[in-house]
C-alpha cells in the first residue's frame, strides 16, 4: 500500500500538585476540571474537534488525543503537536480557575508512558492495511522490527532494580518495554501486547483492516515521532510487496524487548526462532537495507535519519542523536545533571527531571526549554502547528469530518460524529456514513452541510479548537 492512512492515539499522564509537590487534587477531580470547557462545548468528555481529531477522557482519568487520519507522516506530526497545544491551553485555563478559587494547585499534563508509581499508559499507532492481505503473516516479519525499533524511536528513561535484583538504576531506550506481556493479542491492558489484533477497521470492513501497534513510546521529538511512522510504513510496504523478506523472527519477543531496552550498545545477542542469534542493530540495519531500493526520493531523508540513529547506537557517537532523538536527548541531559549534582541515575531529582521533560506546558516543560536553546529539534513551523489545531488534513476522510464539525459548531447545531459516521441530533435525522478513509468528497456530506447551514442557531460558547 503505497498511500497509507495512519493515526496516533496518545494518553497523557495527569497530576495536580501544590507548590511543595504534595498532591492537591485526585486525578479524577483534576481531569473533570481540565475537561470543563470540553463538556461545556459538547456536553460530553468525548468530542471530535474542528481538525477532525478526537479529544476524550479515557479509563483511569487519562486525557487522550487521537489525531485525524493522515496520509502524510509530517502532517501526522503536525496534528500530534496540535493536540499538545490544545491540551496545554486547557491546562492553562484550568490552572487559572484553580488560582482564582484560591486552590493553590497546579495541573501538569505529561506526554509520557509510565507514572511515578509504575502505572503504564499508551501511545498507540494505527496503520491502514488491505483486508485482502494475509494479516496473520504481518507479525512474523513486523515483530522483530518493532521489538528493536526502540533503539531509534524510544523515549528513554531510567529503570530501578526489581525485587531481588542488585545493581544501580540504569538508563534504557524505553520504559514501555517492561510493560509489554505478549507479542500479539486482542487485549490492550490486561496482557498488553506489541500488536493488538482487535478488528476495528474504522472503514469498509470488506476492504480495510487497521493494524494497531501499542508498543511505541510517547515521543516529544518531532523527528522521533516522524520516524516511528515513516520507518514502520516502509517495512509494511515491503511485507505487503510479497518479495523475499529478512527472516529475523525472534525466539522470545518479550524477553528480547526487555533485553534490547537495557542494551545501549544494541549488540547483545538475541536468540532467533531459527536457532541462531542476531542483535538490535543488525535487525534495524537489515530492514533499512531491505527497504532502501524501493524508497522514493521524498523518503531519502527518512533513510538517512534511520541510518544515523543506528550508527549512534553502533558506534556510541551520540552527536546527531543527542539533539534529535528523545532517548539520546534524555541520556545526555540525565548524565549531565547527575554529574553536576554528584548523584546517580536513581536519585529522585532524575525522576522529576524525566517527568518534567514530558510536561507539555511551554512554561514548565523541559523539552520546550531545550527546543528554545537549540538542543532539541523543531522541524515544523509554528504556523503549521497552529493551523493544525483548527484545520483537518485535506487529503483524507478527516477533511469531511472537519467540515461537518466546524459548520455545526459555528452555527450551534447539535451533532454527533465518529470516525465513519456523521449525524445531526434531531428527530428524523439520518446518519451519513463514509467508509473510505481516502474519501475527500461526498454528495451525502455536502447535503448534510447544506442542512446544517440552513439551520438557525447560536454558536457554541466555549469552543476549544
Amino acid at each position: 500500500m503505497k498511500r497509507r492512512v495512519g493515526g496516533l492515539e496518545t494518553e497523557f499522564g495527569l497530576v495536580c500538585v501544590r507548590e511543595d509537590g504534595s498532591r492537591a487534587l485526585e486525578p479524577e477531580e483534576a481531569a473533570r476540571e481540565l475537561f470543563r470547557p470540553v463538556v461545556a462545548m459538547g456536553r460530553s468528555s468525548n468530542v471530535f474537534l474542528r481538525n477532525a481529531s478526537r479529544l476524550y477522557l479515557d479509563v483511569g482519568s487519562h486525557p487522550e488525543y487521537a489525531t485525524a487520519e493522515c496520509d502524510d507522516w509530517w502532517e501526522l506530526v503536525a496534528q500530534d503537536r496540535a493536540g499538545e497545544r490544545i491540551f496545554a491551553e486547557l491546562t492553562e485555563q484550568a490552572n487559572a480557575r484553580l488560582a482564582e478559587a484560591g486552590q493553590g494547585a497546579t495541573i501538569h499534563l505529561l506526554k509520557n508512558n509510565v507514572d511515578s508509581v509504575g502505572n503504564a499508559f499508551g501511545s498507540h499507532e494505527n496503520f491502514l492495511v488491505d483486508r485482502r492481505g494475509e494479516f496473520t503473516r504481518l507479525p512474523r516479519y513486523l515483530l522483530p522490527f518493532l521489538v528493536t525499533r526502540q533503539i531509534i524511536t524510544g523515549a528513554g528513561g531510567v529503570v530501578h532494580p526489581g525485587e531481588g535484583e542488585d545493581g544501580p538504576a540504569r538508563f534504557v531506550f524505553s520504559r514501555r518495554s517492561d510493560h509489554m506481556w505478549e507479542a500479539v493479542s486482542s487485549a490492550t491492558t490486561r496482557t498488553r501486547p506489541i500488536i493488538n489484533t482487535r478488528d476495528e477497521p474504522h472503514g469498509d470492513p470488506s476492504r480495510f483492516r487497521r493494524l494497531h501497534v501499542i508498543v511505541g513510546d510517547s515521543t516529544m521529538s518531532e523527528v522521533s515521532t516522524h520516524l516511528r511512522f515513516a520507518t514502520t510504513d516502509l517495512v509494511l510496504r515491503a511485507i505487503e510487496g510479497g518479495r523475499a523478506l529478512p527472516e529475523l523472527a525472534l525466539h522470545d519477543d518479550i524477553a528480547a524487548i526487555r533485553a534490547v531496552a537495557r542494551d545501549l550498545t544494541g549488540a547483545e545477542p538475541l536468540p532467533t526462532a531459527a536457532g541462531s542469534t542476531t542483535s538490535a542493530v543488525d535487525v534495524q540495519q537489515r530492514w533499512l537495507d531491505h527497504v532502501t531500493p524501493f524508497a522514493d526520493s521524498e523518503e531519502q531523508e527518512v533513510l538517512e535519519q534511520w541510518q544515523k540513529g543506528i550508527d549512534a547506537v553502533r558506534t556510541g557517537d551520540r552527536t546527531w542523536a543527542a539533539t534529535h532523538l528523545d532517548w539520546a536527548i534524555k541520556e545526555r541531559l540525565f548524565t549531565q545533571v547527575a554529574e553536576r549534582r554528584g548523584v546517580d541515575l536513581g536519585d529522585p531529582a532524575i525522576e522529576r527531571l524525566d517527568l518534567a521533560y514530558h510536561d507539555i506546558s511551554a512554561e514548565h516543560g523541559i523539552f520546550a526549554a531545550l527546543q528554545r536553546r537549540g538542543q532539541a529539534p523543531q522541524i515544523l513551523s509554528e504556523e503549521r502547528i497552529e493551523a493544525a489545531r483548527s484545520t483537518a488534513p485535506t487529503t483524507t476522510r478527516a477533511h469531511l469530518r472537519g467540515q461537518v464539525v466546524a459548520a455545526a459548531q459555528e452555527l450551534g447545531v447539535d451533532h454527533v460524529v465518529d470516525w465513519t459516521t456523521f449525524r445531526l441530533t434531531r428527530p428524523g435525522a439520518m446518519p451519513v456514513q463514509v467508509l473510505d478513509p481516502f474519501a475527500t468528497e461526498s454528495d451525502e456530506v455536502e447535503a448534510l452541510l447544506a442542512e446544517i447551514r440552513g439551520t438557525d442557531g447560536a454558536p457554541d460558547s466555549a469552543p476549544v479548537a
